[in-house]
């Protein structure tokens, strides 16, 4: 391992050490609810919802995208971990605060992350709301893997940029080929008549 990413990890435990360490009991009792996966898929699906409500082919078609970007994004967070092989920072670490059961699986990146951010990503494409609806909660959900004790937050960054990344670039490509008046107009030529 090179002396840059040796460095890179003690920062990674500075920096995890330093938030896990920022406790209260107001985070203690929301930051267990938050890392439910369960319940930030469920709101993000009803915010998602709120959207298709509308009932625009946009809107239903976004729901199908945010759909196939969790699934793309939680399988795809499995597959890197099994490659990267990063441990824990509850296996690693002394004097961590543990509110979670520490998983035997692998750290990197944070599906939770990944799966929130993917999402966020998918709404970026729908209405303003929306968008500063998902990001937030997915920042809150990446945020709370840490406080939590159970990832070092290069796991969630890695994670957040994953899935937005994934998120965004499929209903990007989804939404222009299905929906081809959305793609944008070249503007005319001055020099046409």
């Amino acid at each position: 391992m090179g002396p840059w990413l040796t460095g890179l990890q003690r920062a990674d435990q500075t920096v995890f050490l330093l938030l896990n360490g920022l406790t209260n009991p107001l985070f203690d009792a929301v930051m267990p609810v938050l890392s439910r996966k369960g319940w930030a898929i469920a709101l993000a699906t009803a915010l998602l919802v709120g959207v298709m409500m509308k009932g625009s082919r946009r809107a239903w078609l976004l729901v199908a995208i945010a759909v196939a970007a969790l699934v793309l994004a939680d399988q795809g967070a499995n597959l890197l971990k099994a490659v990267v092989h990063r441990a824990r920072p509850c296996h690693l670490l002394l004097n961590v605060h543990l509110l979670a059961g520490c998983t035997g699986s692998f750290a990197f990146p944070s599906n939770h992350a990944t799966n929130m951010f993917a999402m966020a990503g998918v709404g970026w494409f729908g209405p303003r709301w929306l968008r500063w609806s998902l990001i937030p909660l997915a920042a809150a959900v990446a945020y709370s893997r840490v406080y939590l004790g159970v990832h070092y937050p290069g796991d969630v960054l890695g994670g957040a940029v994953l899935g937005a990344a994934l998120g965004w670039s499929l209903a990007r490509l989804a939404l222009g080929w299905l929906l081809p008046a959305d793609r944008p107009r070249p503007a005319p030529s001055p020099l046409q008549p």
